[in-house]
């Protein structure tokens, strides 16, 4: 675009030439349309990750650590105290953060299995120099520990929130509805003291060095903190001094527990906790796990993650294929899952599918039978079709938490639909319809995310693109599915003393006690 500007000459010269245009370019003009990459583009994930917010409050797929709960606890406390704003907690948090990394790297492990603190790495590529490392936590960009405003607090914010630890005025951090005990202020005292004060931190500290993640001995903060997440005050639960997010939080603990109990053999905490809630007759049979209700919600909740998982991966198959041709037609998109599935009629394919319930009518792990021996795309669509079938033989909550509060596009009831639709015609015509299905979805999804701009561009959220009958991609899709937070749920109650990792002994003493779980 070319740029036309009008420039003055001295009074001196010709009045024919007082006044001349000059012209700049040509040049492009700024793009008006931003394409980034978007998160969820099939929003098959809505309907589970709503039930994991309500059944594990106060635990996020991002928060790893159960010290950061304590430190933030004793932040507030201060904040509240001193009569901080905004600004200033948000100096505070950045600062203490900086601290906690710098402790962790000079005091902890990185091959323990608990690594290191939030921010260590960034740490370690500024390099600040020894009592001056506060210098990334006031500064911002590349040369900052943190790109966000708020550092890793805006993992824990929601989460303390959830749990009472702190409460949110204004933007500043104040007081929750848990008073925080005066060994983790006095724990804290130090870190704050030089945070607010100095550039940095002077180490060795003693006082300082117990704020590590690894530190050997008890902290003050272990057993508040194990109290808050068993819902426990003076090693008893009271139900009703307990809000109903302390009360979930405190179930979904006593379910992990109890599951990794009955399932020794598990390799891992979400392998256990499936193990004991979505499959065989323990949810029925196990007096703790049958008499708890939210046994049976997230029964709905592990057996509906496999039709998200599905979806997910077969998206993130046809992005790769998208990809590998660089510009793809409709036809071609057919083509290449037609060359991904077997021959045969959809039913065919359902009869060789394993039983989705035994004769008792308590769930088989179906699905994890098929992912033993993952065929990718054929894989995907068994999955979906095993999804569907579940709507047969679910009932009550579970049935609820499967289905979802309200149909949605491509959820289990869709598929179902597609089942009777498909029932006697070809597998690959199943697959092209997933595939037509799966497009305008992520079109939808694209369309609803557009965001205008301030300076009048429009950010498009989308990594695949259609133009004139082409497809193209920005970059692969992640094929992965979404946490159910069991992992992390797990990893803290380990931290705080109430679990162990060992399959042997999975629950300590003082979890038996207060969770109420048999030894």
């Amino acid at each position: 675009m070319a740029i036309m500007t009008s420039a003055s000459t001295d009074a001196a010269t010709d009045s024919a030439t007082a006044s001349r245009s000059a012209i700049e370019g040509p040049t492009w003009c700024e793009p008006g349309l931003i394409a980034r990459a978007g998160r969820y583009p099939l929003a098959v994930e809505a309907p589970v990750m709503a039930c994991v917010d309500m059944l594990v409050p106060g635990v996020s797929t991002v928060t790893r650590y159960a010290r950061y709960y304590s430190l933030y606890w004793a932040l507030a406390v201060h904040a509240e105290r001193r009569g901080l704003n905004r600004e200033a907690c948000q100096r505070l948090v950045r600062r203490a953060e900086v601290g906690l990394a710098r402790i962790s790297q000079e005091y902890d492990d990185p091959d323990h299995p608990l690594g290191l603190a939030h921010g260590t790495e960034a740490l370690a590529r500024l390099a600040p120099d020894n009592g001056k490392e506060f210098s990334v936590a006031d500064t911002t960009g590349s040369i900052s520990y943190s790109p966000r405003t708020w550092g890793f607090w805006s993992q824990y914010n929601g989460p303390s929130v959830a749990l009472g630890t702190v409460t949110m005025d204004s933007g500043a951090l104040r007081a929750g509805r848990h008073p925080c005990p005066p060994g983790v202020t006095k724990m804290y005292a130090p870190l704050i003291d030089v945070a607010e004060r100095r550039g940095g931190l002077s180490l060795p500290s003693a006082a300082l060095g117990r704020l590590s993640l690894q530190h050997d001995w008890d902290t003050p903060d272990l057993e508040p903190l194990s109290s808050l997440f068993s819902a426990t005050a003076d090693g008893r639960h009271e139900h009703e001094a307990w809000t109903g997010n302390d009360r979930t939080r405190r179930a979904t603990l006593r379910i992990l527990a109890r599951s990794w109990q009955l399932n020794p053999g598990a390799v891992t905490w979400p392998e256990a906790f499936a193990a004991g809630v979505a499959y065989g007759s323990a949810a029925r049979e196990d007096p703790l796990l049958a008499g708890e209700e939210r046994t049976a919600a997230w029964r709905g909740v592990v057996l509906r993650h496999h039709s998200v998982g599905a979806w997910r991966h077969l998206w993130a198959a046809l992005v790769n294929e998208v990809l590998r041709a660089e510009i793809a037609s409709h036809s071609h998109l057919h083509e290449w899952i037609t060359g991904r599935l077997p021959s045969g009629t959809v039913a065919e394919l359902e009869a060789g599918l394993p039983a989705v319930v035994d004769k008792h009518g308590d769930p088989l792990p179906a699905e994890d039978e098929l992912l033993r021996d993952d065929a990718g795309v054929v894989t995907d669509v068994a999955l979906l079709l095993l999804g569907a079938r579940r709507l047969e033989s679910l009932t009550g909550l579970t049935l609820r938490t499967f289905r979802g509060k309200r149909p949605t596009y491509l959820d289990p009831t869709w598929v179902a639909q597609l089942r009777l639709e498909f029932g006697q015609r070809s597998v690959a015509e199943l697959g092209r319809r997933l595939v037509d299905d799966m497009l305008a979805q992520s079109r939808r999804v694209a369309l609803r995310k557009v965001r205008f701009n301030p300076d009048g561009t429009i950010s498009l959220f989308s990594r695949l693109h259609e133009r004139n009958g082409g497809y193209f991609a920005d970059s692969t899709e992640g094929s992965g599915n979404i946490g159910l937070r069991i992992h992390q749920l797990a990893e803290i109650a380990v931290q705080v003393g109430l679990l162990t990792p060992d399959p042997r002994e999975p629950v300590t003493p003082s979890g038996q006690r207060l969770l109420g779980v048999p030894a």
